[in-house]
């Protein structure tokens, strides 16, 4: 629990340095020693919680568990993406969301429960991974969605201003999508093939979600290619799309773990 608190700290402190830097005149980011410093401490300290996942029985990936783990690889995406790419201003909304996903840990931690084989857990670290980057896709469209607003409204301020050119922003964003599909695909296929059940196992609705959040974002990517699809319906179908895939996995288990058991 103490690893947590520190990790909770951390993650907070990264995100008012990051928030200060946006929201001020400076040109030049005087805290980002101190932010990679206070990430890297907390990435650390966040992955030594992980200790509970690993039993005599297999793999147990909990409600909590779960949140937690997909929080922390989305920061370690981010944190190395930000290492070669503009994508620091992300952090003003990753690593708080980050910090509340540790902190629900804390507060709701998971019960003795079902556990998972490895083949199946690999599905399952796969179809985590995917959903990391899309994450990171949703994160990069509300940012892109701010950005718009204030640019149609001539508003510009500090954080606008040191924010990418919308085209970088947009590149981005598409980026992130794309390898997330790719890797949405391939979950969706090991999970043909691991669960023999999908009945049984109570698999059935979290599957049909994720086959529709897989629908969404593949015409939004044939779209953008063949026909140049952009803006705010490209915005708009991303977001739909991560809260299909987010209520696939994470609300079928509030609901099976929380609610039913």
């Amino acid at each position: 629990m103490l690893l947590s608190y520190f990790a909770i700290i951390a993650y907070l402190l990264a995100a008012l340095l990051l928030m200060r830097f946006f929201t001020q005149d400076n040109a030049q980011h005087k805290h980002q020693k101190s932010v990679f410093l206070l990430l890297s401490f907390a990435i650390i300290t966040h992955t030594l919680t992980f200790t509970n996942f690993w039993t005599t029985n297999g793999v147990f990936f909990g409600l909590a568990n779960s949140a937690s783990f997909s929080a922390w690889l989305i920061s370690v995406l981010l944190f190395l993406s930000s290492l070669s790419k503009p994508v620091h201003a992300l952090g003003v909304l990753v690593y708080p969301l980050t910090a509340l996903s540790l902190a629900f840990s804390l507060l709701f931690p998971d019960t003795a429960g079902k556990t998972i084989s490895l083949s199946i857990a690999s599905h399952v670290f796969l179809s985590i991974t995917a959903y990391a980057l899309l994450a990171l896709a949703v994160c990069q469209s509300v940012l892109l969605k701010i950005q718009e607003n204030y640019l149609h409204a001539k508003k510009i301020n500090s954080f606008i201003n040191k924010l990418p050119s919308l085209q970088t922003m947009e590149r981005l964003m598409f980026q992130g999508l794309r390898v997330g599909f790719y890797l949405l695909t391939l979950s969706l296929i090991t999970g043909f093939i691991f669960i023999d059940d999908f009945f049984a196992q109570h698999l059935i609705h979290k599957t049909v979600l994720s086959l529709v959040a897989w629908i969404i974002f593949a015409v939004l990517i044939f779209g953008h290619k063949l026909f140049g699809w952009r803006g705010k319906q490209a915005i708009t179908a991303i977001q739909l799309g991560f809260s299909v895939l987010l209520l696939a996995y994470f609300g079928s288990k509030f609901v099976l773990e929380r609610l039913l058991s």
